[in-house]
């Protein structure tokens, strides 16, 4: 049937076989102005469908039917050019851009459906004082995450969480005849929720990229989308005069993505080995001529060291007591400094031969 067929379709859009992300191939950034699209599609379509449609048989779900169908047919797939590693992996963490978009103008639109005769605009004054200060939070949190955003704090994401709550537990009032899926806007409305539209898709899109998942397992793209949602969502719900700042969330992400700090890994400690070098000094004394060279083995509490020197003099008379055929009265355990290689010469008889002298050791072994 067509519609297995296709649940298949989308479904396999998720496997991706490849294991990096080719960053520096043109065609993994196609999705990306195809999530922004979808997403400023789905605004116009909104606008579209309130302004076409005569004001008495306006319906709220026939305008979200338009808008989500609108969206979905263009993030069905990602659009593929060649063979570019690691584009099912990024188009799985921005698909979901557009139904977040969709879903606040839902929520949006649920804020304006109870309301009551008395309601004026004064109405819930202190609310509306409460929404832009969990507004201004969440642009700060937004901020913070846009200053690193390849940290694995997830502060940011609980400080736009705790907003939100506090948001629809005090949303701001309801106004009769409004929201974005029943009532005709004016000129400036449409441009504005466009614009909204846009901006939000960027922003999200630019925080995918910054921070993508290491792989496109379930959980990693979660953790992607949420971050990079919370860290977008103030630019759907701030004031008009606040939008500038989403160009300002960009830039900043793009100077914190590129910067040497945050593209190299943390220096690796040293201190405990540093720790082990000054025990075996104080104990005994500098190692002079190791550089390299010469041997250590046994624990920091009863270790042994020889120099160059010493070792090239047990070996030497190991040679000479294997050629002489005593090599039985003594046992030889040299081993590297560096554990590449370590060996033991024991057991060989005083009659054995010289051509014998590998099947007269009991242990050789390599690390």
């Amino acid at each position: 049937m067509r519609l297995e067929r296709l649940a298949r379709d989308l479904a396999s859009n998720g496997i991706d076989e490849d294991k990096s992300i080719d960053f520096g191939a043109a065609g993994l950034y196609l999705p990306a102005a195809q999530t922004i699209f979808a997403t400023t599609l789905s605004a116009c379509v909104s606008v579209l469908a309130c302004w076409l449609i005569p004001v008495g048989t306006i319906s709220a779900v026939r305008t979200l039917a338009l808008t989500t169908t609108a969206g979905l047919l263009v993030i069905r797939r990602p659009i593929r050019i060649g063979q570019t590693r690691g584009v099912n992996t990024i188009f799985s963490a921005l698909r979901p851009c557009c139904v977040i978009y969709v879903a606040c103008l839902v929520l949006e639109q649920l804020i304006h459906t109870c309301i009551s005769e008395e309601s004026t605009y004064e109405h819930g004054f202190w609310r509306r004082i409460i929404y832009h200060a969990c507004m201004t939070v969440m642009t700060l949190a937004a901020f913070l995450r846009a200053k690193s955003p390849r940290a694995e704090s997830d502060l940011p994401f609980l400080i736009s969480t705790v907003a939100l709550m506090v948001i629809a537990m005090l949303p701001p009032p309801a106004l009769a005849l409004s929201g974005p899926l029943c009532s005709p806007p004016t000129l400036s409305q449409a441009g504005e929720r466009i614009l909204r539209a846009f901006l939000f898709a960027s922003v999200y899109v630019v925080l995918v990229y910054s921070a993508a998942p290491i792989s496109n397992n379930l959980a990693d793209t979660l953790v992607c989308i949420a971050r990079s949602a919370s860290s977008s969502a103030w630019v759907l719900g701030a004031v008009t005069y606040s939008l500038p700042l989403a160009l300002v969330q960009i830039c900043l992400l793009l100077y914190c993505s590129f910067s040497p700090a945050s593209m190299q890994y943390d220096a690796v400690s040293l201190s405990r080995a540093d720790d082990v070098e000054s025990q075996v000094g104080d104990k005994f004394g500098p190692l002079h001529g190791m550089n390299g060279h010469g041997s250590c083995s046994g624990s920091v509490d009863a270790i042994r060291c020889s120099t160059p020197v010493e070792e090239d003099h047990e070996v030497a008379q190991a040679v000479a007591m294997i050629k002489s055929g005593n090599a039985g009265m003594r046992a030889v355990n040299a081993q590297s400094v560096v554990g590449a290689l370590s060996f033991n010469l024991s057991g060989v008889g005083p009659g054995s031969l010289p051509g014998s002298i590998a099947s007269g050791m009991s242990e050789f072994r390599e690390h």
